[in-house]
């Protein structure tokens, strides 16, 4: 009897549905109404949608029947992926890597509480839902709201949240690291009044959003 992975269409299949792109919210519709409550419009310019999946729920059947396959989970976390990707230097991964193991043992140390599902809320927070961008109209150059997709509002909060981390105290980044991600679950980051600046950028600009 041959292997399952011996069988072309099999493992064609099951290679298709390995890999799943980043997810850092439930449901993509929630990011689009957090958009529109900001801006207070029904008009707001928003980026193509793209297939996401909830990494809160259990894996599920993805067909029903005798070939039934089931979601595999990721190797890695997208989000921690994200996170080490984004604090790396000069392609130094291994080190990034352990900057963030160390700032989840910080944060498990500061909080007594599982360290992922507090990191990720306080990247939730930190994330705009809109940008703002100014395009040339004639001789004029107007600013409009974009609401922003689930990457760039994830890298967005992430940044910001690198750059408050940089006027917390000691002398290791992974221990910065960690007071800022408790300092956003608090409510006293910096990070948190950045997003509450681009938020009312985006209400002002909203006027010049065109009724369709």
């Amino acid at each position: 009897m041959l292997s399952l992975w011996r069988r072309p269409a099999f493992a064609r299949t099951l290679l298709l549905h390995t890999s799943r792109p980043l997810s850092t919210t439930t449901r993509r519709n929630n990011q689009l109404e957090e958009a529109r409550d900001v801006l207070g419009e029904s008009g707001v310019p928003v980026p193509p949608t793209t297939t996401s999946t909830d990494l809160t729920q259990p894996p599920s059947p993805l067909a029903e029947g005798e070939n039934a396959l089931f979601e595999v989970p990721p190797e890695r976390d997208p989000l921690l992926q994200f996170l080490t990707t984004s604090v790396m230097k000069h392609g130094r991964y291994a080190r990034a890597k352990r900057v963030i193991s160390d700032m989840l043992l910080h944060v498990h140390t500061l909080t007594r509480a599982p360290p992922i599902p507090i990191v990720r809320e306080a990247i939730l927070k930190a994330s705009p839902a809109v940008r703002v961008a100014s395009t040339k109209v004639g001789a004029r150059a107007v600013v409009r709201p974009i609401a922003l997709s689930e990457r760039q509002r994830t890298g967005k909060g992430i940044k910001w949240i690198i750059e408050a981390s940089h006027d917390k105290p000691g002398k290791q980044m992974q221990v910065r690291l960690a007071k800022e991600m408790v300092a956003v679950i608090k409510g006293q980051s910096s990070a948190l009044r950045k997003k509450e600046e681009a938020h009312k950028s985006a209400m002002v600009a909203r006027g010049s959003i065109r009724s369709r």
